[in-house]
């Protein structure tokens, strides 16, 4: 995803706690198996030829993710879990390992926990951008120009089915006008972040190297009837983004631009921002989230002189993403727990 375009009004997030209301404290748990117990199943986005998954997904389902409800986005050439049959590994009950043949990869779950390593420098060209040929000639694998950068994410569709292409009924579309309150919440340690790489890939990105950590939420308009349907707009909370150390850029501040799809992209610039070594607790207000990504896209739209308007109303929460973008060679560690995306359900006229 690029950004291409800074708002002029630095807009500010609303990450905070939410009050329990009398009746409704709990909330429902809109994210299917948030301990990750059922593991996860191999995703998308990733540049595996058609026979590479077929190969993948019958021996991920052998090792007892077939019925997984997340799964990987990974943007890569040369750190694919694909591309090592001995992963993944089972351990007790709910742990499971992935690692590629050199370790530079890794996703190790237990206990519902999440820890991610990524050492975006063994990535092709060290991290630097996948749509260009490596040292040696050898010719990329991706087809768009735009996907340059490695990508390293767990996420599922709020959807009865993980599919892109399965259809969704109305009635089960988290449509933001349903809901009183949309409230994620997760704690996140950082154990590890460095640039390891002396290569500067910003004259190819047109931006500074960096590593970012994010969630990010994903709405689309109601009138969609599945997730490979047009319409998407990435809501993106980073954690902590970094130009060389384990230290949040404190500049960070929000922008809307497209990525290479076409597709709206809102970095919400927001914080707090992560410290090595400590957990962070996060408490994130969904329905705020997509309330100024949407009034940012409409005061574009003006701006642009087409008399567009983005309401919360027409859309609803699609899929939600967690991980690493990363341009250039970096060394990263984190990991995560207790996730959680609760929904108080607004009242209708039978509860009145």
């Amino acid at each position: 995803m690029k950004a291409s375009l800074t708002l002029a009004a630095v807009m500010t997030l609303s990450v905070f706690t939410c009050a329990s209301r009398a009746g409704d404290a709990d909330g429902i748990e809109l994210l299917k198996d948030p301990a990750l117990s059922k593991g996860i199943t191999q995703g998308y986005a990733n540049n595996l030829s058609p026979a590479e998954r077929k190969d993948c997904q019958t021996h991920w389902t052998a090792q007892g993710m077939g019925a997984a409800d997340w799964a990987f986005w990974e943007i890569g050439e040369k750190l694919l879990f694909a591309h090592n049959p001995a992963t993944p590994t089972r351990g007790a009950p709910g742990e499971f390992a992935w690692r590629t043949a050199d370790d530079a990869k890794q996703c190790l779950v237990a206990n519902g926990s999440v820890r991610m390593v990524f050492d975006t420098a063994r990535e092709w060209r060290e991290g630097g951008s996948l749509a260009l040929p490596s040292e040696d000639g050898t010719p990329p694998r991706y087809s768009h120009g735009n996907t340059i950068w490695p990508h390293f994410l767990i996420g599922q569709h709020l959807a009865p089915d993980n599919s892109p292409t399965a259809p969704i009924a109305d009635d089960r579309k988290v449509r933001f006008d349903r809901y009183d309150r949309l409230r994620f919440t997760a704690d996140v340690k950082l154990n590890r972040l460095a640039k390891n790489s002396e290569r500067d890939h910003r004259a190819e990105f047109k931006a500074p190297n960096h590593a970012i950590f994010y969630v990010a939420f994903v709405a689309m308009p109601v009138s969609a009837s599945r997730v490979a349907d047009e319409g998407k707009f990435y809501i993106i909370v980073p954690a902590i983004y970094s130009e060389g150390g384990a230290r949040h850029v404190a500049e960070c501040h929000p922008w809307l631009s497209l990525d290479q799809a076409g597709d709206e992209v809102y970095f919400t610039g927001s914080q707090p921002a992560l410290r090595a070594g400590a957990w962070v607790r996060y408490d994130t207000d969904v329905k705020q989230l997509i309330r100024e990504a949407l009034a940012a896209a409409t005061r574009q739209s003006r701006l642009d002189g087409k008399p567009e308007t983005f309401v919360p109303e027409e859309h609803f929460l699609a899929l939600v993403l967690i991980g690493w973008e990363v341009w250039g060679g970096f060394d990263t560690d984190v990991e995560f727990k207790n996730l959680s995306l609760r929904g108080w359900p607004a009242p209708t006229a039978a509860d009145d």
